[in-house]
């Protein structure tokens, strides 16, 4: 079987955030245990920052359906393509918000260059990765 991921950042709807983080936690977990996938999602300052995994087929069809979520605008597809192993092995979805861990403070702690795609989609990987260690 083949692994893929996908990592993308969107922006969400700022008077219903709240609510919707709790919403697609809920039909993310389900789903995502139905398809075989893994991931975690970071939600802070109405930005949504999502690694999932999985089987190429069934990830696809899912981050089509995340493109067509209302809740998600202004998606930036950040890295995508196989991987050897799964990241988030132990989490259907797993979640984190800047109350409990600020993103964007990491990134400029670690002095991550954000207008650089390859070194800000390894940041946030990286960021993530922590979150469940």
């Amino acid at each position: 079987m083949v692994l893929s991921h996908i990592l993308y950042r969107s922006s969400g709807r700022l008077d219903q955030f709240k609510q919707d983080c709790e919403d697609i936690l809920v039909s993310a977990r389900r789903q995502n245990q139905e398809y075989r996938l893994s991931g975690f999602l970071h939600a802070e300052d109405g930005i949504f920052v999502q690694w999932l995994e999985g089987p190429a087929e069934a990830l696809d069809f899912v981050a089509g359906k995340i493109l067509a979520d209302p809740r998600h605008r202004d998606i930036a597809i950040l890295a995508k393509g196989e991987i050897a192993e799964r990241q988030f092995p132990r989490w259907s979805m797993g979640f984190s918000t800047g109350e409990s861990a600020p993103l964007f403070e990491y990134l400029a702690e670690q002095d991550i260059n954000t207008h650089d795609k390859r070194a800000y989609a390894s940041g946030i990987h990286r960021f993530l990765l922590e979150r469940v260690a």
